[in-house]
């Protein structure tokens, strides 16, 4: 039994190290390409991984829009996700949308998913500017609270799907930026993490933060991680915290 459990765990950390690994650009950690995600995608005991850094990528647009507004740096609307879609369609249109574009193999997986959406749920035109918090919630596509995040950072089970929900976050916020090209470096708003952070790094970081922001735990996960990364790996020093924008951005 010892042999078949430490190859499940080399296993283990070889996918988390795609998802949490240096990259190439400064602002971003994943080194999943978008091969490797169909890879990830189509494997029933990887999906999870899959549909975890799937919905990272789309909550984190969703949060990178709302930041961004109240910053005043919005980036443009790469796409608008119906109503309800659950995370399996997702899933099997990204899968499909990589089988259909063999030149987006090499490149980074966030681009992949954000191009793939783009192609398939564009936003309507005068859509963009329209009840930016209200659609970040409408665009989720994720349940998942703050509280389910801790469990899943904190369990040996539930690591991959939290590293793969956090390396799509943190993608998705580059990507945001500027999705149409794979060139030049992708500056985010909300948080700059830097690149030689690891996995185990950044959820205790998550997890900590969380730990001492307890109002958070039943909020959004997408939120949480936006202003917990904010608080620790501010862009800017000018930047306001995330807490005090977040706090007075309902009901008001």
């Amino acid at each position: 039994m010892k042999p078949i459990r430490q190859t499940g765990l080399v296993l283990l950390l070889g996918v988390a190290c795609m998802f949490l690994g240096t990259a190439a650009h400064a602002q971003r950690i994943s080194s999943l390409s978008g091969v490797e995600l169909g890879d990830l995608c189509r494997k029933e005991s990887k999906r999870e991984a899959c549909g975890s850094y799937l919905a990272g990528v789309v909550d984190g647009a969703a949060w990178s829009q709302s930041f961004g507004t109240l910053m005043g740096a919005r980036p443009a609307t790469a796409f608008c996700l119906p109503s309800g879609i659950k995370g399996i369609q997702v899933r099997s249109l990204v899968v499909g949308w990589l089988a259909g574009h063999e030149n987006a193999a090499s490149q980074p997986a966030g681009r992949a998913v954000y191009q793939a959406l783009h192609d398939n749920y564009t936003c309507p035109t005068g859509m963009a500017g329209m009840y930016v918090e209200q659609r970040a919630e409408a665009q989720n596509i994720s349940s998942l609270p703050g509280r389910g995040l801790v469990s899943m950072c904190t369990h040996e089970s539930g690591l991959l799907a939290c590293d793969g929900y956090l390396a799509g976050t943190m993608d998705s916020e580059v990507w945001s930026r500027n999705y149409s090209t794979v060139e030049g470096v992708h500056t985010p708003v909300a948080f700059c993490v830097p690149k030689e952070i690891r996995g185990a790094q950044l959820r205790a970081l998550v997890v900590g933060w969380y730990a001492g922001h307890e109002d958070a735990l039943n909020e959004p996960a997408g939120r949480g991680i936006y202003r917990a990364l904010h608080d620790n790996y501010p862009c800017s020093s000018t930047i306001r915290p995330i807490a005090s924008v977040q706090s007075g951005g309902r009901g008001q």
